[in-house]
């Protein structure tokens, strides 16, 4: 007679649940064991009665899921140990810059600057301590739904992309079956006005007047005259006059080099090979050089209107007479030459504004510079080139222009005086064969 073992429990499966027993502190324990691909997991749960324990099992049977033998990933790993995770991810991934995975990072950890507020929202001090099976659909959603009420709804957009990244991760290490972002809800389009990408295309010679007198140490409205401490700074004067004179963005303006501007060319120019990005843990507060464009398309050479060409011509002048340390050979170098850091500079640009042009920054003069060519050549893909865009992007951002409506005049003059109504085949239409 043959003898046979006993047969394998499929994988995948659970065993039956053990009758409770009470234990010498008068709890009771109830356990189940489950038998998976990377071997079999005891399960155990206590409860102040039989039936208790029988219910705490019950729902850990529902809730269980097998993750891989020496994953770092499983159910109870916090937010925070995740996002780490993530960003681990990000860097050893050469697609990735170090200027995105500085993006992550400040909308990830709380900074420990002396000068930021540790009350700012992060991931880390928000919902860090949740474990992977507690950030449900439910729980993610009301998170970013908080962030939208606060009117952060840059913020609330940006968490929602890392935290889908996240819970990626989780789902890729088998602690989720799927990734929870996928049920929260979307945002709501906002309607955008009609007109206003830019809010006053005649202002420009204005807000230049008040700059330089702000530069000169004079009062503006909002921002008293100069009286001790260091003299203002004439950079602003320039940096408006580059701006304004060709599109630029700021961080391109910062990562401008001598060797690449050309005042002596039959037609003065510059090229913009290079932007600043911030990268924690660099010098000069974290900034760094980055040796390409911040897109494909930004990579071009501008030709400078005259007010640019004195702007860059008084600049260079300057770094000749004061013979400012420029080791990096940049047009806008910090007074110790190291890269200026653009939030520095953001202070010293809202000063110069005052309160009449509270509406105005640096983002505001590429729209103009945008609209401006735009109504001068009626071609978006002009402006687009002007300001390293795609068309669709200069269009939906920076140029500020009605659509013009098809030439309808004719057929509504007829209508209007009783004429016959002639019908046009459309383009559209396919002729009857």
């Amino acid at each position: 007679m043959t003898m046979t073992g006993r047969r394998p429990r499929p994988v995948g499966t659970f065993a039956t649940p053990s009758k409770p027993k009470k234990q010498r502190n008068g709890s009771w324990k109830a356990t189940v064991r489950f038998y998976g691909v990377w071997g079999t997991t005891q399960i155990t749960r206590f409860g102040a009665t039989s039936g208790e324990a029988s219910d705490r099992l019950a729902e850990a049977m529902r809730d269980f899921r097998e993750v891989p033998r020496n994953s770092q990933i499983t159910r109870s790993t916090t937010l925070t140990a995740l996002a780490q995770e993530l960003l681990a991810e990000m860097r050893a991934d050469a697609a990735c810059s170090a200027g995105l995975v500085e993006d992550y990072r400040r909308e990830i950890e709380v900074s420990t600057h002396r000068r930021a507020n540790p009350k700012t929202i992060k991931i880390d001090n928000s919902i860090g301590r949740l474990q992977i099976w507690q950030a449900t659909a439910g729980e993610l959603d009301r998170h970013i739904k908080q962030l939208t009420t606060l009117g952060l709804r840059r913020k609330a957009k940006q968490h929602k992309i890392i935290l889908r990244s996240m819970m990626q991760i989780a789902v890729r290490h088998g602690a989720l079956d799927a990734n929870p972002i996928d049920g929260v809800a979307a945002f709501r389009r906002v309607a955008k006005p009609a007109r206003g990408k830019m809010a006053d295309m005649e202002s420009l010679p204005a807000f230049r007047d008040q700059v330089r007198a702000w530069a000169r140490g004079e009062e503006v409205p909002g921002t008293p005259a100069y009286t001790s401490g260091p003299k203002r700074d004439w950079t602003m004067v320039w940096v408006v006059d580059v701006i304004t004179g060709t599109g630029i963005r700021p961080y391109e303006v910062f990562a401008l080099l001598l060797d690449e501007i050309d005042l002596d060319a039959p037609v003065p120019y510059f090229d913009v090979t290079g932007t600043l990005v911030e990268v924690k843990g660099a010098d000069n507060g974290g900034w760094v050089r980055k040796p390409t464009p911040k897109s494909e398309n930004g990579w071009r050479r501008i030709l400078l209107p005259q007010h640019t060409v004195e702007a860059i011509g008084e600049a260079i002048i300057d770094l000749e007479i004061t013979r400012c340390p420029n080791p990096m050979g940049l047009l806008f170098p910090a007074r110790n030459g190291s890269l200026r850091n653009p939030n520095n500079f953001g202070r010293i640009w809202r000063a110069a504004r005052g309160e009449n042009f509270a509406w105005v920054t640096p983002r505001t003069f590429r729209r103009g510079v945008a609209t401006a060519v735009d109504r001068a050549f009626e071609s978006p893909e002009r402006a687009a080139r002007q300001l390293g865009n795609t068309t669709a992007v200069a269009k939906a951002h920076y140029i500020d222009r009605p659509d013009t409506a098809p030439d309808n005049r004719e057929i509504l003059e007829r209508w209007a005086k009783g004429g016959p109504q002639e019908h046009r085949q459309s383009p559209l239409e396919t002729p009857d064969m």
